[in-house]
């Protein structure tokens, strides 16, 4: 694939491509928010299960579909044309220790502008599985299991986004420059997830301010994960860093 920054700007397939992702993820999400589900009152009710997961890979869905009709690469050329390459072993482990820090920055600024509340007693948590979960079941069983077994699951599913985002989206933006791609790809991302917070999820009680905030976080963590993703010319690289709990 030829460098993003020197290509010429389609817009057409990238019009294409974020409209179909947002139709087709948003008609999924309303239909079953419609069926009466929210997240801000789980108390009673199983939690959102592979469906809301699933979700996640139709950003990638249309980005393999995108770039077969319309760049015409075939199945080999979907790999330089989506980053799907692994790039430097190093970045890896570096998102060990980083980006957990990562997540504890976001959390406490949305805790400090009064979108959630510190919940030391998981009673959220306790209240989706219908049976109260102390904190020495969540330090001896919960986090060696998120933290052994979370990551190699969740970079199933976030690979579905990443494909989408940083392997399509990102390189196809850049040669509006550097900074007009990384808006542009913040907000979309950040926009994408609206039905979902709307519904409860991540701010509940909140919906509004709750989408503003999540543009805010996919445009600040978009910055990092760009930077990767360009450097490394990895998509795999930042469905690692993005999802890894």
């Amino acid at each position: 694939m030829t460098d993003p920054q020197t290509a010429p700007f389609k817009p057409g397939p990238v019009l294409a491509y974020v409209l179909l992702t947002l139709v087709l993820t948003w008609t999924v999400e309303y239909a079953v928010i419609g069926e009466g589900l929210r997240f801000d009152d789980l108390v009673g009710k199983s939690a959102p299960g592979l469906w809301l997961m699933a979700v996640m890979w139709i950003p990638g869905l249309v980005a393999l579909a995108v770039t077969l009709v319309t760049e015409r690469t075939g199945l080999r050329g979907l790999v330089p044309a989506l980053l799907l390459r692994m790039g430097s072993v190093g970045p890896y482990f570096l998102a060990v220790p980083l980006i957990p820090l990562a997540y504890a920055v976001m959390y406490l600024l949305t805790w400090a502008l009064g979108l959630s509340s510190i919940d030391p007693d998981l009673n959220s948590l306790a209240a989706v599985s219908g049976q109260p979960i102390g904190m020495d079941a969540a330090l001896k069983l919960m986090l060696p299991l998120s933290v052994v077994v979370g990551p190699l699951i969740n970079f199933v599913f976030g690979l579905g986004e990443e494909l989408g985002w940083r392997g399509y989206l990102l390189p196809r933006l850049m040669p509006l420059g550097k900074l007009r791609a990384y808006v542009v790809l913040g907000m979309v991302w950040g926009v994408w997830h609206g039905p979902l917070i709307l519904a409860g999820l991540n701010y509940p009680g909140y919906p509004v301010a709750g989408v503003m905030m999540m543009c805010l976080v996919c445009l600040a963590f978009g910055l990092f994960l760009n930077e990767m993703t360009l450097h490394y010319r990895s998509a795999l690289l930042a469905a690692f860093l993005c999802h890894p709990h």
